[in-house]
């Protein structure tokens, strides 16, 4: 790829400045969140538990998907992910919090799967039992989080660390290095992250519905994951630009090339739903296909269409024209349909289970959902408060400012 543009200057823009608004609407979202979760828990239990697993899984994506990025680009060498690098590290380092969560997530564990009821004898095998026993689940929950954030603390740290101690500036091609130790530890960290996201997303959600299986999905998962997660690098990229914080690092180019990979991994999105659901409609068998029926009757037809819409159809076809990648409002509201359209996944994966019919989101999911906003909005501004927007310190900073990319 051709060089966009000569840098004389290096632009270096210091952590970014909220008003102090944000921070209290943030803080604000956090009790109000709290106090719902608390006062639904007296008023039905499984509602409470069923909207905190919602969330949960919703902003543990967009937390993960940021790790993720991170590991991607340093496994690739890729140099055009540099000048927003510190957008998915700030998703990341809302993982610790995860953590924590999930103890509480655990808490509520008999109120959410039907295996976890004592009594319960559905299941056929003596192995598929001692999977699902408690400590063995809670076990796997614990060390695939704590794991990921040792992950994510190391790539974090190792990033911040340039910005005091930079490397030696080299404005020239960086495609084709063999990996570092940033890359093999990348390496590591997708390992774990394929076998670890996969077991899971199937103990979150697939075990709601103990009799019913696919082995597709880990990768459905891993789809909306990475899809949502450029969608908020994207939308933060687009508002955080308007406002002047990245000191003119991030470019119209720079826009360009992160809606043309949202574009282009809608497509994934769509190729992994549809493969999952021909193979079980083809096969038409009772115990497979009635997990998607029960989503496409009763109202939650319309919300499969409307997902399907906004996660592939919209996206695709907005996103084609080379010239609208530039327009930040297009941008804006791309990004934050598929956002949306992410939340409704983990909506309709999740909500069939205990409303039979289509079940408007009110009080309680919107409650817990602005609780879950709060903590991971204080903690990803806190983290952008307090290190440069851009990685100054990488040695393909200017390579990627300038669109110089092989």
């Amino acid at each position: 790829m051709q060089s966009h543009e000569q840098v004389v200057d290096v632009p270096k823009p210091g952590p970014a400045v909220f008003p102090a608004r944000v921070r209290s609407f943030l803080l604000a979202s956090t009790a109000i969140g709290v106090i719902v979760f608390l006062v639904a828990l007296l008023v039905s239990p499984q509602r409470a538990w069923y909207s905190f697993l919602t969330n949960y899984l919703f902003f543990l994506a967009l937390g993960l998907g940021g790790v993720f990025l991170v590991a991607l680009e340093y496994i690739t060498s890729a140099t055009w992910t540099v000048v927003f690098r510190r957008l998915p590290e700030a998703a990341a380092s809302y993982l610790p919090a995860a953590f924590l969560l999930a103890i509480v997530l655990l808490i509520g564990v008999p109120h959410i799967y039907p295996w976890a009821v004592a009594g319960y004898s559905g299941f056929i095998t003596a192995s598929k039992r001692a999977y699902f026993a408690l400590p063995f689940y809670s076990a796997r929950t614990l060390v695939a989080i704590g794991v990921w954030c040792l992950f994510s603390f190391w790539f974090l740290r190792n990033s911040t660390y340039q910005d005091d101690h930079p490397a030696v500036m080299e404005p020239r091609p960086t495609f084709g290095k063999k990996p570092g130790i940033r890359g093999r530890v990348a390496a590591g960290f997708l390992v774990f992250f394929g076998y670890s996201f996969t077991w899971c997303f199937v103990d979150w959600v697939m075990s709601l519905e103990p009799h019913w299986d696919t082995t597709m999905w880990g990768v459905y998962g891993f789809a909306g994951l990475f899809q949502a997660s450029l969608a908020l690098v994207l939308l933060c990229t687009v508002l955080l630009r308007r406002h002047n914080m990245f000191g003119g690092a991030v470019k119209d180019y720079h826009y360009v090339d992160l809606a043309r990979i949202v574009h282009a991994f809608s497509i994934f999105m769509v190729y992994i739903g549809f493969a999952q659901y021909m193979l079980i409609w083809y096969a038409n068998y009772r115990e497979e296909t009635i997990y998607f029926h029960q989503r496409i009757v009763h109202g939650w037809g319309y919300l499969f269409l409307f997902l399907l819409i906004a996660k592939w159809a919209v996206p695709f076809v907005i996103l084609m024209n080379q010239k609208v990648r530039t327009n930040e409002k297009v941008l804006i509201a791309m990004s934050s349909l598929i956002l949306v359209a992410e939340w409704l996944d983990c909506y309709w994966l999740i909500m069939p289970v205990i409303h039979t019919s289509f079940y408007v989101p009110n009080w309680v999911e919107l409650g817990v959902f602005l609780g879950f906003l709060g903590i991971f909005g204080l903690l990803a501004t806190r983290y952008l408060s307090r290190h440069p927007m851009v990685p100054v310190g990488d040695p393909k900073f200017l390579n990627s400012v300038a669109g110089r990319y092989l």
